[in-house]
């Protein structure tokens, strides 16, 4: 996705791709930044890090491997070997 990201074209974006809680996206800082502070002006209230958007958890890219205006998507795959345990597999988008 090579477009602004705002909140509407996240949840526009989570919609067309029929995204559920099996997935995470991961956005550049800037750009996790500029939804943070858009969903807290538009909410009028706090946030934590990780947050959710239509049920889906928005993260912030540490690893320096999302270019700015474009989404990641992580699938969240459950370990039923260990209780809470999870890893988390990218996705091209």
């Amino acid at each position: 996705m090579k477009n602004l990201i705002t909140l509407l074209s996240i949840k526009e974006f989570i919609i067309e791709n029929a995204l559920t809680d099996s997935v995470m996206l991961v956005l550049h800082p800037k750009n996790f930044d500029e939804l943070a502070l858009e969903y807290i002006e538009s909410n009028n209230m706090q946030i934590e890090r990780p947050f959710e958007i239509l049920g889906i958890c928005i993260i912030e890219d540490t690893d320096d491997e999302v270019a700015y205006n474009e989404i990641d998507i992580l699938e969240v795959a459950y370990d039923h070997h260990e209780e809470f345990e999870y890893e988390y597999l990218r996705a091209a988008v």
